[in-house]
Order: structure tokens, then sequence, then C-alpha cells
């Protein structure tokens, strides 16, 4: 085995053993990237090629590799039973808020068989395996192929800006219409009925070693047919190889200390290296004016500043290409329509395949005038977003809001109760054709992503509820016509997040709310307006402005139609700093003293010196990762910058710039961080035990934590028994919760983006509390070994058997440092004597107090440890089986075993 590498090689794979590149050599494609996870491996250079080499291992051991996977398949080929959900008579409710035209908002005379469309479509859903779509990396790779992408055919330096617009539209104007069979939406995502979306100038190629691999993987196969595997290994994945966000920023960087760490997945996840799209599109504006209305904006602007810059002429030109492009896809797809009505023998389909092409006739080149126009409007426009952007977390904000007026308008010319009542069922049918439209692409998911965001989708994040701009209550017929699909279909996307205004908001809402929870078990997730407003105060935003705020991907907060957020900027590990002040800096798992020194922490001679170690590892690992996502922001900007997101975000077309570049009216970098409870709980160990009580020696800790705590078991159980928690009501432990999390705010906060913004901090972490926990040592928390950390800021399981205890902690929390939002995550059983009535006024009870207190949010799992560990064993009879994981939901049977575990032992609280 040779020592050393060429220090020209394109790329390096450094193993800490010959036993862990024996396994390398052997595993399956899936499998060796989990050997960089595991502190086995690290590679430098492009990991492309990284890929393109487990790519020819595949080849040469296909036959080794299919016998390998075949043994730890997991996610059955045929199709999974549906579960068994009792049957509950459902509540119902009066009229309050803004509701002017249903007369019982709950709908509760309405259930999923009264649809039978919906019930197809919900079907073919679970039991169609994703495919892997390659339309458009390889229309793209063909037009850059053609024209260019440093410089263009004839040999002059591409306007980035101007390029990626002339792109963009040929992919529009090219993009297969297509409808799907018996669907009231034309148009979709990819050539699939449920496709992998492909953006190979992000992290597309790191599927290049899974083409052959892919359908046989465990968890989450995905479909590649012999000739896109062909298309991506010859033609698409070549080009862009050395055309990456990070490939960029390795090149132009030389490979920096901060690209490094990204690199080895156990301190903090850039997730510029994959997106930008965490926002929400003015879509009031699309349905208002019109793609061409948004067109006269663009040249008025032109007109009015003639004497523009070339920068701002370019990127105005390029948004008007954009706009453009877009039409013709709808124009496109309405004349797909028209051909099938012609040759349609259903009447029924026959007239449902005309309006289709009447309203893609008309929008969204032209402004919406009736409900279907307006849902059409709106996904057309989302395929658009797609195809510029990576389809993670891009998100529709308030859907409620944005329909209203068309649901309430429709209303009016009907004046026949059978009609009305007919129209409200179209309307949800509708919106259900809506959200499982949302449900027919996946973003490309690696099988090491299976183990980093498990079983998340897309997480397209709808917002309904709360305040109107105001401050009237926003609840209105179209949130209990969203509410009702959500509650029909128990989708893991769109991501239902509702916002709930003690103000504003009636009780009546509130308890409908909790009853979606209790029927899907997972969805939706809860956040208390004031509070989460209340968080944004900083920023000086105009109170109608922060009124109009929008979930985004899992939880966080952007101003509709105005914020560049970006609020899933990164995936920060809290718990390394830790770690590292426990180590001299050195990370143990990494094996590697990347830090700086702060002393061996057993001389320390108050707790304040320990604090202040960690306060030097934690701004050394945020000085890192923010010059990382600053330096990947720059890329963005050159490779891929997003004219048509531009069009639609407030302040760009003023500015005449790119929302890469800052055009946006408001510019933010939004952080996870992760740990929060694990960093608290091991600080209050070490102030506790070691420096107030005396009763353990630092070096005695240190050596127990080193040890995983085997031999130390008297330790272990002061641990267990006499140090206060986070979540038990304990003051100290409070404010040392407040304590770290500002500390977290100050020093993110204390940074600027790429685009000129502050950076804001949460606390939600998807799944990366599993990830980042399987990368952990033991902590002085009593935490052992890999174990996965607490989810976002959810207290330990054992921290209190009084969720009240827990609920007061988490609410007592300041919300300025919180100004990502939280995940807070509750898991409510009701009790078996317990009516459904009963239940829903339980959750309803225990949501109210929390928000009364200052929570911000809260999101439950109503579904047993009991039921979890049944579906581990039988997943055949649970494929329906919706969790909340950490700010997203996922179904439980196509999680890794460690979040399925983490889900299991999560505290369990009745009523």
């Amino acid at each position: 085995m040779r020592r050393g590498a060429d220090e020209n090689a394109t790329a390096t794979m450094i193993f800490k053993d010959e036993e862990a590149a024996r396994e390398m050599l052997s595993a399956p494609p899936n499998e060796a990237l989990l050997l960089l996870m595991r502190g086995r491996m690290r590679a430098r250079g492009n990991l492309a090629y990284l890929s393109l080499f487990n790519y020819y291992l595949s080849l040469l051991l296909r036959r080794r590799h299919r016998k390998m996977l075949a043994k730890t398949k997991r996610v059955l080929s045929a199709p999974l039973a549906k579960s068994a959900a009792p049957a509950v008579e459902s509540l119902t409710g009066e009229a309050s808020d803004t509701v002017r035209v249903l007369d019982e908002p709950y709908l509760a005379r309405y259930s999923l068989d009264d649809f039978p469309r919906l019930r197809r479509f919900l079907d073919a859903h679970f039991e169609t395996m994703p495919e892997i779509c390659v339309e458009r990396p390889a229309l793209l790779t063909r037009w850059f192929r053609d024209h260019g992408f440093e410089a263009d055919s004839e040999g002059r330096p591409w306007s980035p800006v101007l390029r990626q617009a002339r792109a963009f539209k040929f992919l529009m104007q090219n993009k297969q219409p297509l409808i799907r069979e018996g669907d009231l939406i034309g148009g979709t995502t990819t050539m699939k009925d449920i496709g992998v979306v492909i953006y190979p100038d992000a992290h597309g190629a790191y599927i290049w070693g899974e083409l052959l691999s892919a359908p046989d993987r465990p968890l989450n196969p995905y479909r590649v047919s012999k000739q896109v595997a062909r298309i991506l290994h010859e033609e698409v994945f070549p080009y862009w190889a050395s055309r990456s966000f990070r490939e960029w920023v390795r090149r132009n960087h030389d490979q920096p200390l901060c690209q490094e760490l990204d690199d080895r997945f156990a301190v903090y996840t850039c997730w510029k290296t994959i997106a930008i799209s965490h926002t929400v599109l003015d879509f009031p504006k699309l349905l208002r004016l019109g793609a061409r209305g948004v067109i006269a904006e663009i040249e008025a602007e032109s007109a009015r500043d003639s004497g523009a810059d070339d920068l701002k002429r370019d990127t105005l030109e390029a948004m008007r290409l954009c706009l453009e492009g877009v039409v013709a896809h709808a124009r496109n797809i309405a004349m797909q329509a028209r051909i099938e009505a012609g040759s349609c023998g259903d009447p029924v389909r026959h007239d449902e395949l005309l309006r289709i092409a009447d309203a893609c006739d008309h929008v969204p080149e032209h402004p919406a005038r009736t409900l279907d126009e307006a849902v059409q409007a709106v996904w057309i426009g989302w395929i658009a977003a797609h195809m510029e952007n990576t389809n993670t977390g891009l998100s529709l904000g308030r859907m409620d809001q944005w329909l209203q007026p068309y649901f309430e308008s429709d209303l009016e010319e009907i004046t026949d109760p059978g009609a009305r009542e007919a129209y409200v069922r179209h309307a949800i049918e509708l919106l259900g054709c809506f959200y499982l439209r949302c449900t027919d692409h996946l973003p490309l998911v690696p099988d090491i992503g299976n183990y980093l965001f498990g079983g998340s989708s897309s997480d397209q994040a709808i917002t309904l509820g709360g305040m109107a701009r105001d401050g009237s209550s926003a609840v209105n017929d179209m949130t209990y016509v969203l509410l009702k699909v959500t509650e029909m279909l128990k989708l893991r996307d769109p991501n239902v997040n509702a916002r709930y205004s003690l103000d504003a908001n009636s009780d009546t809402y509130l308890r409908r709310l909790a009853e979606v929870n209790l029927v899907t078990t997972a969805t939706p997730s809860i956040h208390g307006d004031e509070n989460v407003m209340a968080s944004l105060g900083r920023f000086g935003y105009r109170p109608e402005d922060v009124r109009d705020w929008s979930a985004i991907g899992c939880v966080e907060p952007t101003i509709s139609g105005q914020h560049m957020g970006h609020t899933g900027s990164m995936m920060f590990n809290m718990v390394a700093a830790l770690e590292m002040a426990l180590n001299d800096g050195l990370h143990p798992l990494m094996d590697w003293k990347v830090g700086p020194s702060t002393g061996d922490p057993a001389k320390y001679p108050a707790f304040e010196d320990f604090f202040a170690a960690f306060r030097t590892q934690l701004d050394f690992l945020v000085e890192q990762a923010t010059t990382y996502n600053k330096m990947l922001g720059e890329a963005h900007a050159l490779i891929r910058p997003t004219p048509l997101l531009s069009s639609l975000i407030s302040g760009s077309i003023r500015k005449g710039r790119d929302v890469t570049v800052g055009g946006a009216r408001f510019n933010t970098s939004g952080v996870a961080c992760i740990g929060l409870t694990d960093i608290v709980d091991s600080m209050m160990a070490i102030k506790h035990l070691v420096y107030d009580e005396r009763l353990v020696e630092f070096s005695e800790l240190l050596a127990a934590v080193r040890s995983n705590f085997d031999s130390y078991e008297q330790i272990h159980a002061m641990i267990e028994n006499k140090v206060p928690k986070f979540g038990s009501g304990n003051a100290d432990a409070l404010q040392m919760a407040n304590r770290v999390a500002g500390l977290a705010h100050e020093l993110f906060s204390s940074r600027r983006s790429f685009r000129g913004g502050p950076y804001t901090t949460g606390f939600w972490s998807m799944s990366n509390h599993v990830a980042f926990g399987g990368l952990t040592g033991a902590l002085p928390s009593g935490r052992r070994t890999g174990k996965a950390f607490t989810p976002g800021l959810t207290p330990s399981p054992g921290a209190s058997p009084n969720l009240l205890d827990n609920l007061g902690d988490v609410a007592a929390l300041e919300p300025t440092n919180l100004d990502n939002n939280v995940a807070f995550n509750v898991k409510y059983v009701p009790a078996a004597s317990d009516s459904h009535a009963r239940a829903v006024d339980n959750i309803a009870a225990y949501a109210k107090g929390y928000f009364s207190l200052g929570g911000m949010q809260m999101q439950l799992n109503v579904v047993s440890s009991e039921t979890l560990r049944d579906a581990m064993e039988h997943p055949e009879n649970y494929r329906d089986l919706l969790v909340r994981i950490s700010g997203y939901n996922a179904y439980f049977v196509t999680l890794n075993h460690d979040m399925q575990i983490e889900l299991i032992e999560r505290a369990e609280y009745g009523g």
C-alpha cells in the first residue's frame, strides 16, 4: 500500500488504516462515503471524481455488490400495506376569525373516501419508486456545450446572470409539457411520475458512484434506467465535474481549511454546496400582475434608470428572459391539454382538460381570475422555480392568504346551495391535487444523505393562519380547506406550518390545529405568532411586514416575498466546540487538532475558565463556517444566479441586482445550531459536580467521558440523578441555556454573509442531531458515545417526568437569540380512555399554555413508542406512518435505524 499521494492528484483518499482501505474497495458505493462519517477515511480534492472512482468500482464488482445489498435491503419492493387508522368521529366548528363562506369550517362531512381521484394519486405516491430524471441536466448541458459557460461560443466572457437566463429560457421552452392522467392541474416537475431532480452544478455528481446501485440500496432507493445512467455518466457529469459550487471554492481558494472541515461532516455542513433556495417567492405579485405585468415593471425600471450600469441592464434583461420562458412552458401545457382533450372519449375528463388548457392559456402570463387559475399559476411558477434552483427548502408561503380572494370571488357568482357545495368540494379536490403535485419530485439524496437528512423530502413549507398584515386574524376559509387536505392526505411534504396568534386567532382555530395533529400524528407544526415576531425585533422590519412572515423549509421565519433569508445556510454542530474544549482543540473522531490550544481543562481553577475555552473553540468554528459560506455565496453569484427568483423578490428589480448578490429588500443567512441541550446539560454537570459541589475532580470526569463511562458507573449515576437539567424547571439550568444560546447568537450575528446581511440563529436540527451524535464521543451530560443528540432544543428524555417543566423552560428562552426559530418536539400519547374530543382539548390546552408563556414553536408526534417499535418490526403495515423529526415530516419506515431509535426514545407524555 503506497504511503503518501501525488500532490497533483485531482482527488485523494486518505485512510486511517489498511483495513479501512480494503473496506472502501469492497463496499457497495452507497456505503463507501460512510467511511468519511466514521472518521476512517478523508478525502481531498474534487469529490466528483471520488464518485466516479466508486462508479468504476461498481462496474467491476457489480454482482458482489448486489449480493451484499440484498442482505441489507429493508425497503420492500412490493407495495406496502395501508396503515390501519382507527375510525373517529370528526369534530365540527363554528365560523370564526375571518371565515366568510364556510358554514362549518372543519369540513367534517368530508373524508378521503369522497375523493377517489385523490385516493388513487395517494396510493401511487406510496407505491411508485422515485426515478432519476435526466431532462433538466441534459437540456442545460446541451445548451452550455453549444453556447459556452465561462465564455460564449465566440470566446467572449459571459455575464453570468444573462448566461443563466438564456439557458433557463431554453430549458422551459423545451421541457416536456406533461399532464398527469386524471389530474386537475397541468404540468410536472420531471418526466417521471415521481422524479429525482439532478442539479449537476451543485451536488448532482454525488450520485455518480451509485448509478448502478441506487435501485438496490436499503433506504429510499431510486430507479435509474440504463439510458439515464449512460447520459449522466458520459455527457452530464464529465461536463460539470469542475463547475460545481464546491469545486469553484476549492480551485479559487486552494481548498481552504473551512472547506476541509465541511468535507469531514463532523462539525458543520454548509448548505450552499447544494442550494441557496430557502425563501418564499412573491406569489401574490405573480397572481396579481401576471408575468406580463412583472415584465412591464422591469421595462419601466429600465426606462426610469436609463444610465444604469451594465450589471443592472443585464440583470433586468435576464429577469425578462426567464419570465418569457415560464410563459412559453405554460402555453406548451395548454397546447398539450387541447391535444389530449381532442382524443379523450370521457366527457368529464374532456372538460377537465379544456379547463386546464384555458387556464394555462391565461396564467401565469396574465393575472389570475379564478381559484383554478390561481392554483395553476402557482404550480407553473413552482415548476419554474425548481428548474432554476435546487428543490430544497423553496417554500410556498401563506397559501391561504394568496388563494382566499379567488375562493371568495368564485363563490360570489354561485347562489344555488347545491352548486356552492359542489364548488367547495371542487376546491378541496383541487388543493388536494396541488399537494400531490408537490410530491411529484424529490431532492437528490446520495445514500450518505439517508444518514445526514434521512427521510427528508423537498421541505416545501406552506404557512397558514396567524395575523394579517393589519394585525387582524388571517384565519380564513382557505385556511380550513388546506387543513382538511392536510388531514386527509397525511403527506410528509408539503411541510405545513400553522401560525397561531394569541391576540388575533380563535380557540376554534387552535382546536382544529390540535385535531389535525391528532389525526395525522405529526402535522402541522404550530408557531406562536407573537413570540416569533418578537424574535425578529432587531431587524427593524415594518410591523405590517413582520406580520407577513412565512415559514421556510423546516420552521424558519422569513418576510414573504421580500426576503432572501437563506435560512438553512448551514447545519452547525455546537457540540464539536465542547469536545474540542475538553481536548485542547483536538476533535476526537477526526483525530485532528484543528482548533486553537485552550489548555488542559483539568487544570482550570474555575468554571468560567472552561466556559471561556468553549467560547474560543466555538468562535473558531463559527469563523470557519461563515468563511466557507461566504466563499460559496460568491460561487453562486458566478455559477448559478437566479434571475427568475429575483424577479419575484421585492427589491431586486429596483436595484437591478440578482438575489445572489444582495438584490432582495432584506438579506440574512440562517443557521441551525445543533446540540443546545447536550451542551447545557454537560455544562451543568461540569459546573455542579466539579466546581459547585466538588463531588468529582475534572480529571476524573474527563477520564469517565473518554472511557464512555465504562467502569465509572458511580459518576454516571451522579450525573443522571444529581445534576439539574434543562427542561426540569431548574432556574440555573435555564440560565445556562440562555447563556449558551446567547453566545451562539452573539458569535453568528457579528458576522456578515457574501450578500452583506447578518446571520440569524435557529435551534432546529432536521435529522442532523442523529448524524452529528453518531460522530461524537461521550459527553459530561452522561450521553454515551454515538448516541443521538436531543432534537432541536428539546430537553433530554430524562429531564422531567412532567411535560409542564419542559414547556416552561423552552418557553422561557430569550426569543431574540432564536431569530431563525426553534424545533421543540413533544411526543404526546392520549390515554386509552380519552375520547377524540378530550385528546384534542388536551393538545390545544398544552399549546395555548406554552405560547402564553412565550413559546415560539411546538411540533407533535402523537404516536406511542410501542407503535413505533411495531413499525420497525413490521414496516409493511405502516407505509404512511407520519413522524415529525426536527422541523420536517418523514415516513417512519423510510428512516435509518438510528433515527427510528431516537424517535422511540423520546420522552412520552399523556393527558
